[in-house]
């Protein structure tokens, strides 16, 4: 079943698909099998994940002011739980620096804090805790804050404390400047401007991701996206009481509510998975995890640059249910 579900969305378009489920690797088109691939916001998930690690040893409290470790922010009421789970009314940031545009923001190097200061000159979505509002600045937030916790760079403390815990071998957060992907990995594609159907497709492999930092510049392969999440599930990377914490949920829609860091989607089969998804230039991955089984699969290009964005999305989206309903 899950071949044909990926050959039917290369033969619709799409350059290349990779996946991993339930112990198996899957690639067609241009993707190479388990090749690297930029997994956006499943970097969030890692973020998250080393964030309740500092919850548990007392040194970021849960539901205290993240303005404490964040001086930026001025609203006192927002808590490190409203960051993680994006109730905290931050503004998003991409739009504003251009990032629609991939030739705008490809060359360029962004520091975390010019992206804060961006955001920041935005009014807020929402009063605190009020309601679900997806922003990528909540986890540029929590990076500055691991920063200001440890007194180390957040990838290198996402390196020691879960990738490395986690024995992800393909996983890596890029160095400073770095735009290129390392290992084995397909060419990405996507639309000179996303907001434009009919602007010329480009060559995305290519970019600096500081624009995305902790909120969505990892490396990794759909093999250890899948790992980490059943990793995270069996307890190997977070005490049983946070873990319990990241997944206290918000509503999204009828079918997806947000934890801290992930997301909990209702399956065909019944019950529910725990992953997150992540798109960047060239790139759309989803990812996630059940007490039995874990999958991920990665598409080399964003929905919407080949073909209709609607169904490629579903056509991912029931790739994972099917890996995950297996018995």
């Amino acid at each position: 079943m899950i071949p044909q579900q990926l050959d039917q969305i290369v033969q619709d378009g799409t350059p290349g698909v990779e996946a991993h489920a339930n112990g198996h690797n899957y690639a067609k088109g241009n993707a190479p099998l388990n090749g690297s691939v930029r997994i956006g916001s499943i970097t969030k998930s890692f973020v998250a994940v080393a964030t309740l690690q500092l919850v548990r040893e007392n040194k970021i409290e849960l539901d205290g002011p993240v303005s404490k470790h964040v001086p930026h922010i001025k609203d006192n009421r927002i808590t490190v739980r409203q960051v993680l789970q994006h109730t905290s009314g931050l503004p998003n940031f991409p739009l504003q620096i251009g990032a629609n545009k991939i030739d705008d923001i490809r060359n360029v190097h962004f520091e975390p804090h010019e992206l804060l200061d961006v955001a920041l000159a935005q009014p807020p979505t929402n009063a605190p805790g009020e309601k679900y509002e997806y922003s990528n600045t909540n986890y540029v937030v929590a990076g500055l804050m691991i920063q200001k916790v440890t007194g180390r760079p957040v990838q290198e403390v996402v390196r020691k404390r879960v990738i490395d815990r986690a024995k992800l071998k393909d996983t890596y957060w890029p160095e400073k400047g770095d735009k290129t992907i390392k290992g084995r990995h397909a060419r990405a594609y996507a639309l000179a401007d996303m907001f434009d159907p009919k602007s010329p497709k480009v060559d995305a492999t290519e970019l600096d991701p500081s624009w995305a930092w902790a909120a969505g510049a990892m490396i990794s392969t759909p093999q250890d996206v899948a790992k980490f999440y059943k990793s995270l599930l069996k307890g190997d990377l977070l005490e049983r009481q946070q873990l319990d914490e990241m997944r206290k949920t918000v509503p999204i829609d009828d079918k997806n509510a947000a934890g801290l860091g992930i997301e909990s989607t209702e399956l065909s089969c019944g019950g529910v998975y725990w992953g997150h998804g992540g798109t960047i230039h060239g790139w759309a991955s989803l990812g996630g995890a059940t007490d039995r089984n874990e999958a991920a699969i990665t598409l080399t290009a964003l929905p919407g640059t080949y073909g209709d964005p609607n169904r490629t999305y579903q056509q991912i989206f029931k790739m994972i249910d099917t890996a995950l309903c297996k018995r």
